[in-house]
């Protein structure tokens, strides 16, 4: 079986994709192109996640975030091979070509998250997403580990990309030193816990690299390495930053400022806000409430971001995966976040772009679904 037939890749995707099928969502990313377009990914398919009938899907945007097309491309695993794709991460490289990376999971009988080939990422690319036509590549294995966030683009022209891996007792990531044709297997500190990473690093402005990650704990963990080599990096050690273990996210804007997005929460995944650090991350003087969500009916969580060539930050996150089944978006600028509070008549907050219904569209369809996922979630060790 080749790559391009390892997924089934829809470019044409039908009606069975729209939205009143789907009985959750979430898990969003956000690119902007070079001419302005806004593309968007989350996953659904099947009762929720992971679920054998997961699929990864892309939008655009040709007005700046107000509307948002159908699905327009489709990624999903193959059911009788026992494998799914999840977790869609879009990111625009150096050269302008977008990336569409996601990740494969094993979930035959007895396949744990400790194995290593158990979770894997995969990637297609696409030289021109300013065409009136997406061109894209044939998927191809990437690394092993899953990536759910942006890589980075150090100032020696490497690209280092934070696929976590659960089968090592490190923080791991990988790093390509010839623009993505091929990926070296790196490792941080050890790991504090065993659970869902999700890294991100950040090049400080003496070349030392910050590297923050989830944690089964409620705070994020860091860990520095002196140099852009990362031959050598700190023991992790916890912050005192909440996160509610969820994923965050962290970046350099153009004005040298650090944003970070995370759960300003201890326990549930409400809270969202956004920071800016003046120091590298050090400390994080300026806060801005983006959406607080509820604990139990309306989580809020995995923001993604983008900074556009105008100085204004867009944001996306869900809501509810599962019961209000919302993707959002927010349009904030760092003048917002040292107010505190939105000051650009553009801005906006929890802007919903895509809402499943409230209701199941068809409850027989459901109840189905969900025997059938019970049925194979009793296999399962993820």
């Amino acid at each position: 079986m080749s790559d391009r037939e390892t997924f089934i890749i829809n470019t044409a995707p039908g009606e069975e994709y729209a939205e009143r099928f789907r009985f959750w969502q979430g898990c969003p990313t956000i690119l902007r192109t070079p001419g302005g377009r806004l593309f968007a990914g989350w996953y659904s398919g099947g009762v929720r996640e992971p679920d054998l009938e997961n699929y990864n899907l892309l939008v655009r945007s040709e007005d700046g975030g107000m509307t948002w097309s159908s699905p327009e491309l489709v990624i999903s695993g193959r059911a009788e091979e026992n494998y799914i794709a999840i977790d869609i991460q879009l990111w625009l490289d150096p050269r302008d070509r977008m990336w569409l990376f996601f990740a494969k999971i094993d979930c035959a009988p007895g396949s744990k998250p400790t194995d290593p080939d158990h979770w894997t990422t995969w990637a297609m690319v696409c030289d021109d997403p300013d065409a009136g036509t997406l061109r894209w590549s044939a998927p191809r294995f990437i690394v092993t580990g899953f990536l759910r966030t942006q890589p980075t683009v150090l100032s020696d022209g490497s690209w280092v990309m934070c696929a976590y891996d659960r089968s090592s007792e490190y923080l791991c990531y990988a790093r390509s030193r010839d623009e993505g044709r091929s990926w070296e297997r790196c490792r941080a500190a050890k790991r504090l816990t065993d659970s869902f990473d999700e890294p991100m690093i950040l090049e400080r402005r003496d070349h030392s690299l910050l590297l923050f990650a989830r944690d089964a704990k409620p705070l994020l963990v860091s860990t520095e390495s002196p140099d852009l080599t990362g031959a050598t990096w700190k023991p992790a050690e916890y912050t005192c930053l909440l996160s509610s273990s969820s994923r965050f996210f962290l970046r350099r804007l153009r004005s040298g400022r650090v944003l970070l997005i995370r759960n300003d929460a201890s326990r549930m995944r409400t809270d969202l806000v956004a920071e800016l650090s003046e120091d590298d991350g050090e400390s994080w003087k300026f806060t801005l409430p983006l959406d607080g969500g509820d604990p139990l009916l309306r989580p809020v969580s995995y923001p993604d971001a983008v900074e556009t060539p105008d100085g204004a930050i867009l944001i996306v996150y869900d809501s509810g995966r599962t019961t209000f089944k919302e993707i959002r978006m927010a349009r904030i600028t760092e003048e917002d976040i040292i107010a505190g509070k939105l000051t650009d008549f553009s801005s906006y907050r929890a802007r919903i772009i895509s809402k499943a219904p409230g209701n199941l569209y068809d409850g027989e369809l459901y109840r189905r679904k969900m025997d059938r996922w019970q049925t194979w979630a009793k296999t399962l060790t993820l």
